[in-house]
């Protein structure tokens, strides 16, 4: 049996789309000029069975176009663009490739975290317009304590790093209170106890509605002066406005950002003006090896939905559907 499969970006890396092949899948790719609309034009046109979802956002009105469609596995970590409650009322399984880009991802918040304390973009953007500007002293990150918000693949990735250059390291989730001994790591009480303690503050959590704008003006004064925020998992976990005027204000030492509410961020966005935010346009994942593991680790778990094996139910977002056969 063959499947007709759709992906919402003009490729897919090679392991991937070499697995969707071998199973007998007929591919469609979106036109390299495609938006949501060609999505939604191709989703209507063909009995799709299954999407390799990257990140155009789908909704229960692009699923309605496609009834024939039993699952959306996504090319990535997260499942925010997916309208997950509709996908579980229509039966329809919503996958992740939960790991596959943790290491890529690991590394950039570690580099993210460098760049911030040592001032490496205001110093490359003082030497570029012909000056030698020494501007502040650098932070040595030895000793001081990492506090990572979630503590799945990426957020453990990272705190094996930090742990090998000296830094200390504390991990708040709720899900952390039924978890075992995480030593050497620490387990904090709460989310107010790790922003307390932590010199340098990494946002690992998922975007919904419990954690949209979770870092915002009353979690932000609890850090301390010195205190750097990065965030390489979604832009709306933090109020960007109350970000901006914290470090505006000197309340902290700055910020990394891969990710932003609106991207890419209107011309006006307050945290644009700021020199001491290092910025990038949500690339903590973009590397080779990353690209090539999630595109596998997707098209594997589509092919276990439409062929009928075992699911990853770690990778698996709305196990609740599995109730309804």
């Amino acid at each position: 049996m063959s499947f007709d499969v759709l992906v919402t970006h003009p490729r897919l890396d090679q392991p991937g789309l070499a697995l969707l092949e071998a199973a007998g899948c007929r591919v469609q790719f979106l036109p390299p000029e495609g938006g949501r609309a060609a999505m939604e034009r191709l989703l209507a046109a063909t009995p799709f069975d299954g999407v390799v979802s990257r990140m155009l956002p789908i909704s229960a009105a692009a699923m309605d176009l496609c009834p024939t469609l039993r699952v959306i596995s996504r090319a990535a970590a997260g499942h925010d663009a997916v309208d997950v409650a509709a996908a579980t009322a229509r039966g329809i399984r919503v996958m992740t490739a939960v790991g596959a880009n943790a290491q890529s991802v690991a590394e950039f918040t570690i580099g993210l975290m460098i760049a911030v304390a040592r001032n490496l973009a205001r110093h490359d953007g003082a030497i570029r317009a012909g000056g030698w500007e020494r501007w502040r002293l650098g932070l040595e990150l030895q000793g001081r304590r990492l506090g990572l918000v979630g503590y799945g693949q990426i957020a453990r990735a990272v705190a094996r790093i930090a742990l090998g250059i000296g830094m200390r390291v504390s991990a708040w989730s709720p899900r952390l209170a039924q978890a075992g001994d995480i030593a050497p790591v620490h387990r904090a009480a709460t989310l107010q106890e790790l922003l307390a303690q932590s010199d340098v503050v990494s946002l690992h959590a998922p975007l919904g509605e419990r954690t949209r704008r979770m870092i915002g003006a009353a979690a932000l004064a609890l850090l301390k002066p010195e205190a750097i925020l990065l965030n390489t998992a979604r832009g709306g976990l933090v109020d960007e406005a109350a970000l901006a005027e914290a470090l505006r204000e000197g309340r902290l030492w700055g910020a990394g950002i891969d990710t932003f509410t609106a991207e890419p961020p209107p011309p006006d966005h307050p945290l644009l003006a700021l020199p001491n935010v290092v910025m990038s346009p949500h690339v903590g994942a973009a590397t080779e090896a990353a690209r090539a593991r999630t595109a596998e680790v997707a098209a594997r778990h589509l092919l276990d939905v439409l062929l009928g094996r075992p699911l990853s139910m770690t990778s698996l977002v709305n196990p609740e559907v599995l109730a309804n056969g």
